[in-house]
């Protein structure tokens, strides 16, 4: 073998044992430098651990009342300070005597915090098996897990059997209205397996009435003429019956910009809201009068609303730039409704009235994708973003409602350009001072080392606030290359372009929410979001009264799941999507996750 370095002298025979132990000290002493180079540099997770559930507790007792203050605490400790904290608090209540139904439901809170999905929904059945008297607290607590989980249809199937043990006009208008916005979620395909196989009476018919929902007024109208057609228990939504008594719109005006540069941007919203009036009104004797006012005009955006209010319109659509709609949701007297295309200030009060604020706005997509992941059993994620303004939005919304769930943040990198990110990447993923430590081995025994760094493991998920298709496909091969290519990505609907591209292999598994009229079999392009945004804009138009009626969900639209907030502005809900190959398709939770 030919000798590295300085060559020995021969031991002295004083010494006849400790050369061969001074050579298996430095073997020894070399791998363990190895393997450390080869580790992480992350600090140890000071959480853990996080759960043992003692077996040995008393079992719960039949009409034992759940302390319901505790199980506050515990819950708002494990979100906005630690689980090691909250378990702390729960082993304080059991040395003060805590009665075991409560303890047990707080040992399934913390499996839910710890992402043990399955021992918490365990927990959750011995506690109302042992205890009937808990039972309408663990179905509450389920139906919120799986509706966070996006698992609907058994969420709704759970208000539903807590409604039967519920009954009062306020209570049973919550519930009913709650149970239509989960079954708005499922597809046809869903519905029709569910209600042949329902075997209650009273939940087939919402089922029944959730699928001729989807076929429009006149169709409900007349199923609700049917004997017996009605659900009683929850009963109808009252915003339902709203919808197919509302007064007709039959002349709508579109504020737009038909000129410079966003041109094309107005056309395509004025294509999409075209589309959809034929849709909606085959019958041209029954199909509202459609005007179109060009909002790029000198005339100001405020002129524009008074001529078509002067020229009779019952509904306004637009405008579309954003310092428009500002002016527009200022205008003290609006006497005909408003669906403005962009986000603007929140409105309250006399603002608010008559007015709607649909937009593609990313905020709603980060906010979802957090609600996703949660759902999903991640607790501990990473988050890449972009240092810009929009950046900055979406940072914010996702952090919001991620720390809300309780999820905790390992890790943040906010680049300014996106396009060199790779050294940034590797020293927050953990790999690159890994690398450093086995590239400086290297060097000091002038000798090849057999190792590659390994990344941090204190994470379940990695958050991919990328701006652009572009980005994203850069950013997700970096991911790989960082030992990260089995942690689940989530991403926003940037990540699409709407072209399919053979790069797009390169985002093959990341998870990313998307409007319908971006899904297949649809045939899209960059401006199918804005035709989308120009027909739900439409819809919304037929739906404005019901609207009134409730917060909750009531459009299944092609930018997502619709309704409209108190401040005006309306909420989107998008699709669960994924890349396979160069093309996109569904994706759907886990069922390991969901239940």
């Amino acid at each position: 073998m030919t000798q590295i370095g300085h060559p020995r002298k021969p031991p002295r025979r004083l010494f006849p044992l400790l050369s061969p132990s001074l050579d298996w000290l430095l073997v020894l002493a070399t791998s363990l430098l190895l393997f450390a180079c080869a580790g992480p540099s992350v600090e140890p997770d000071r959480e853990a651990p996080l759960l043992v559930v003692d077996e040995t507790l008393p079992l719960p007792v039949e009409g034992e009342q759940i302390n319901l203050k505790a199980i506050e605490r515990v819950t708002h400790l494990a979100k906005t300070d630690s689980l090691l904290t909250a378990r702390y608090e729960r082993n304080q209540l059991l040395l003060a005597d805590l009665d075991a139904s409560t303890l047990l439901f707080i040992d399934s809170v913390l499996a839910w915090f710890a992402g043990d999905t399955t021992l918490a929904d365990q927990l959750l059945t011995n506690l109302a098996r042992d205890n009937t008297a808990a039972l309408d607290l663990v179905l509450q607590e389920r139906e919120a897990r799986r509706a966070l989980a996006g698992d609907w249809l058994a969420a709704a199937e759970t208000l539903f059997q807590r409604s039967h043990a519920h009954s009062g006009s306020r209570q049973d208008e919550a519930v009913s209205d709650r149970l239509f916005g989960y079954l708005l979620r499922l597809d046809t395909a869903t519905l029709a397996e569910a209600r042949r196989g329902a075997r209650d009476p009273n939940w087939r018919q919402w089922l029944e009435m959730q699928v001729v929902y989807r076929e429009g007024p006149e169709a409900l109208a007349a199923w609700m003429t049917r004997p017996n057609a009605l659900p009683k228990r929850p009963t109808m939504p009252r915003h339902v019956t709203r919808w197919v008594t509302a007064e007709s719109v039959d002349h709508i005006a579109l504020l737009l910009p038909l000129e410079g540069r966003l041109a094309g941007a107005g056309e395509a919203v004025l294509i999409g809201a075209i589309d959809q009036l034929y849709t909606l009104f085959p019958d041209p004797r029954s199909r509202p009068a459609l005007t179109t006012l060009n909002s790029t005009q000198p005339a100001g955006v405020r002129d524009l609303y008074r001529q078509a209010v002067a020229d009779g319109a019952d509904l306004i659509i637009g405008p579309l730039i954003k310092e428009d709609v500002a002016s527009l949701g200022q205008l003290a007297q609006r006497t005909v409704p408003v669906i403005a295309l962009n986000q603007t200030d929140s409105l309250t009060g006399s603002f608010s009235r008559n007015w709607m604020s649909l937009s593609l706005a990313p905020e709603d997509e980060a906010q979802q994708i957090a609600d996703v992941a949660f759902g999903q059993a991640c607790r501990h994620a990473i988050v890449v973003g972009v240092n810009s303004d929009r950046g900055a939005r979406l940072l914010s919304s996702f952090t919001d409602r991620w720390t809300q769930h309780g999820g905790r943040i390992r890790g943040q990198l906010v680049v300014d350009n996106p396009a060199d990110t790779n050294t940034e990447m590797g020293k927050l993923l953990g790999s690159g001072s890994s690398d450093q430590r086995i590239r400086a081995v290297e060097r000091a025994f002038d000798l090849p080392v057999d190792a590659r760094g390994r990344g941090r493991s204190d994470f379940e998920c990695i958050f991919m606030l990328a701006p652009d298709a572009a980005t994203a496909r850069t950013w997700r091969p970096l991911l790989v290359f960082h030992m990260t290519g089995d942690v689940p990505v989530y991403a926003t609907s940037a990540i699409n372009d709407g072209v399919a591209d053979t790069r797009n292999r390169d985002l093959n598994g990341v998870v990313f929410v998307e409007t319908p009229a971006m899904l297949p079999p649809e045939m899209t392009d960059r401006l199918s979001r804005l035709r989308a945004l120009g027909r739900d804009a439409l819809t919304l138009a037929q739906h404005w009264q019901q609207t009134t009626e409730t917060a909750q969900w009531v459009v299944r639209g092609q930018t997502g799941l619709l309704r409209r907030k108190q401040d005006g502005s309306v909420e989107r809900e998008l699709e669960l999507a994924t890349f396979d190959g160069a093309r996109i398709r569904p994706a759907l939770p886990s069922a390991d996750t969901v239940r």
